[in-house]
């Protein structure tokens, strides 16, 4: 009887410092990331794959929503499950936001899947245009986001966002 005390005992205390370890770890990690970068770097975004751009993280990773993932598939973008709902968000909000101003622009209601991610990658990668449409976004009223065609100010982020599509619409039809 005694030995199974001491059993119980011994496990339960190798549970508590597993547990306490594991949440030292995600607080080291949640440190790490809160933290700017390191003095003597520079404030551009972080560099991915090949030297690519990255947007910055934003909310808890892994809290994307299941009607967000069914969402993005159906702008045929594949979501991944370490994106947070708030990324998640902005991802569909961009992409809502420069699919309205291709159709201004060139009429198109179905663009190119290579537009569209050329298209993301530069306003997300951009803080301000990416701040931009984030505001946009938490200030659209229930009408317009239930209206059919979505009227977009026009101001300096369209006009960026336009110029890029002008860009990329010369180099894809030059290419045909």
């Amino acid at each position: 009887m005694d030995s199974l005390l001491i059993a119980v005992a011994v496990g339960l205390a190798v549970w508590l410092l597993m547990r306490r370890a594991v949440y030292r770890r995600a607080r080291r990690q949640m440190e790490m990331r809160r933290q700017p970068g390191a003095p003597g770097e520079d404030a551009s975004p972080p560099e991915g794959p090949e030297g690519q751009k990255t947007m910055p993280r934003l909310g808890v990773p892994g809290t994307i929503t299941r009607a967000q993932m069914a969402a993005l598939r159906a702008l045929d973008f594949e979501p991944m499950r370490q994106w947070s709902k708030e990324e998640a968000q902005l991802i569909l909000d961009t992409v809502v936001y420069f699919r309205a101003v291709i159709f201004d622009e060139t009429g198109d209601d179905n663009p190119p899947l290579e537009v569209q991610n050329r298209l993301l990658g530069f306003i997300l990668t951009d803080e301000e245009l990416r701040d931009s449409i984030l505001e946009w976004s938490l200030n659209r009223t229930r009408e317009e986001e239930e209206a059919e065609r979505i009227v977009l100010p026009r101001d300096e982020t369209y006009d960026r966002v336009a110029d890029e599509i002008a860009e990329l619409w010369e180099a894809g039809t030059g290419d045909e």
